[in-house]
């Protein structure tokens, strides 16, 4: 039948077409490509209709039975579908946004590569339809069920989804640009390589989410909790991250060039390439697998091992982690504590393949008896000479004690130029004055030479509190000073010149660095006691760049490190006065 003829029917009105179709039981009716604009076809049985490729907008299909209706390629905007029937209908690559689909039944709907753009699907279960691919944007999806639900490749942008189930629901290559999640469950959903920026996400358990590849530039991450999530090659310049929980997150060669650590999202810290991942991912583990158990020249030589290892790689620090027994032989593991210069993601892939090189030529003495016994004989030549002054030294117990400390070093402006007469005086002041205060935030360690101060303390908050009292109470009575602070692992030894505990470590030297580094009356902090002491509320630190005036590890003299200026907060300075 001619498309003419068909089209007549069509404009008898409901009752006739449904009737007409009764009696004639045609078959596939063709309507491909037709126009419609403004057309009441509520109740119309168009079952099986083909509508390929065509142009409706404005219309009307209350009602109206669309089961197994063609539409393939077809522009459907701003259509009203309210209680409609479009049971398996074909929405492949159709253009339905704008449309009203309220109480609409799209049960095993063909929807791949369709727009359902601005479109409110409240009251509407969605869950079964084919969103793989399909644009979404703009449209209300608050509170849909959708766990599990496969979005891979859809277009998401500015969609609603307050209150949604996301559980383990895939995004992956998706695009959330400004979408609404607020108050959604995202447990265990995939986002890899999805586009994610400027999202607000804060507040939100993300625990085991997977962001690899993601950019999720700008997103508002304050509060937010990513334990045990995966970040990897993911994008997260300019991101918020107050309150950020991180425990056991994986960010190996994760992008970010800047990002905000305070509470109002406004002070903005700057990293350079892969200096973000150097500071905030878990320290690199090599683990070495040996078969049956360690034997003694293996246990031997794992000192010379890892100095082979950190000479290999200039600038890294490495130590032995453990060594436990496993299924079929032992586990040794190394913990690299700094990275130096290099890229952490491939610094941690070239040091496992060196061990496993070194490995093998440990493995292979156990066939090769003539070295090994040339090694046992100077492991027991060792063994003579050095172990009864080891059991001397083993009454020192605090020997070679390894603690994770905050360092504040500080000294004192102008001292040289004090006269004889002043020198005894100021300087029994200054004592006076900073040990009260020492004592009121549990500082440790305390050593006083001069005009100089170095203590410890086993709270971040608490040594800058601690810094910014002493530099207002020593500024109060006239004293000119600058403090540096940093904190890591530090070896508490027996110091044999001066009889008593000293400190030893790349923290240690650090912070004697910064306080050189820093301006009179200036307390300068690294990135580490920022991280630690910046959710306290109670600072403000402000970004510097200052020149190193004595070298430390792989960092050369003149050359610029990055840290901050700390300041008490009002509500802080308050309680110190």
């Amino acid at each position: 039948m001619d498309k003419e003829r068909i089209l007549q029917e069509l404009d008898r009105g409901a009752k006739s077409w449904n009737l007409w179709r009764k009696r004639r039981a045609v078959g596939e009716i063709d309507l491909d490509g037709i126009e419609l604009v403004g057309v009441n076809l509520d109740e119309y049985d168009l079952s099986k209709v083909s509508l390929r490729n065509s142009h409706i907008t404005q219309c009307s299909f209350k009602g109206a039975d669309l089961i197994q209706t063609n539409l393939q390629y077809s522009f459907l905007q701003n259509n009203d579908f309210s209680h409609a029937k479009l049971i398996a209908a074909n929405l492949g690559n159709t253009d339905m946004s704008g449309s009203i689909l309220f109480m609409t039944n799209m049960l095993t709907a063909n929807t791949r590569n369709a727009r359902l753009e601005n479109i409110d699907f409240r009251g509407h279960d969605i869950s079964g339809l084919m969103l793989r691919e399909v644009s979404l944007a703009g449209s209300n999806l608050e509170g849909q069920q959708l766990a599990r639900v496969d979005l891979s490749n859809s277009n998401l942008e500015g969609v609603n989804l307050q209150g949604a189930d996301l559980s383990n629901t895939l995004f992956n290559n998706a695009n959330l640009t400004n979408a609404d999640v607020r108050g959604a469950n995202l447990n265990g959903a995939l986002f890899k390589a999805a586009n994610l920026s400027g999202v607000d996400l804060s507040n939100l358990d993300l625990t085991k989410t997977d962001f690899s590849g993601a950019n999720l530039s700008h997103c508002d991450l304050r509060a937010a909790n990513l334990s045990k999530s995966k970040l990897i090659g993911a994008n997260i310049t300019g991101a918020k991250l107050w309150k950020l929980v991180t425990t056991g997150w994986s960010i190996a060669s994760v992008e970010c060039s800047y990002a905000y650590w305070d509470k109002s999202g406004k002070e903005k810290t700057l990293y350079r390439a892969h200096e973000f991942e150097r500071i905030f991912a878990e320290a690199i583990t090599i683990e070495l697998r040996y078969p049956y158990r360690l034997v003694d020249h293996e246990l031997a030589t794992l000192p010379i091992f890892i100095e082979h290892l950190t000479a290999v790689h200039w600038g890294t620090i490495i130590r032995l982690k453990s060594i436990s027994d496993v299924a079929g032989g032992a586990l040794v593991k190394f913990v690299v504590e700094e990275v130096g210069v290099h890229n952490p993601t491939e610094l941690k892939s070239q040091l496992q393949a060196e061990a496993e090189r070194i490995q093998l030529a440990q493995l292979m003495l156990r066939t090769n008896t003539q070295l090994h016994t040339q090694l046992k004989e100077k492991i027991g030549a060792i063994r003579e000479e050095f172990w009864p002054r080891l059991l001397e030294l083993a009454v020192d117990h605090e020997k070679d004690q390894v603690r994770n400390l905050t360092i504040l070093f500080m000294d004192l402006k102008g001292f040289s130029k004090w006269s004889e007469g002043e020198l005894s005086e100021k300087l029994s002041l200054f004592r006076g004055l900073v040990k009260p205060i020492l004592k009121k935030f549990a500082a440790g360690h305390p050593n006083m030479e001069g005009d100089s101060l170095r203590v410890t303390f086993k709270n971040a908050s608490a040594g800058v509190s601690c810094a910014c009292m002493i530099r207002n109470v020593l500024r109060a009575a006239g004293f000119e000073l600058r403090i540096g602070m940093e904190l890591g692992e530090v070896a508490v030894v027996h110091n044999e010149v001066t009889d008593i505990l000293d400190l030893e470590g790349v923290a240690v030297s650090m912070a004697a660095r910064m306080e050189a580094a820093a301006e009179p009356g200036e307390v300068l902090v690294s990135h580490k006691v920022r991280h630690y002491a910046q959710r306290s509320d109670l600072f403000h630190f402000t970004p510097r760049r200052v020149p190193l005036k004595k070298a430390i590890g792989s960092i050369e003299q003149g050359d610029y490190i990055e840290c901050f200026a700390v300041e008490a907060a009002k509500n802080l300075q308050d309680a110190f006065a």
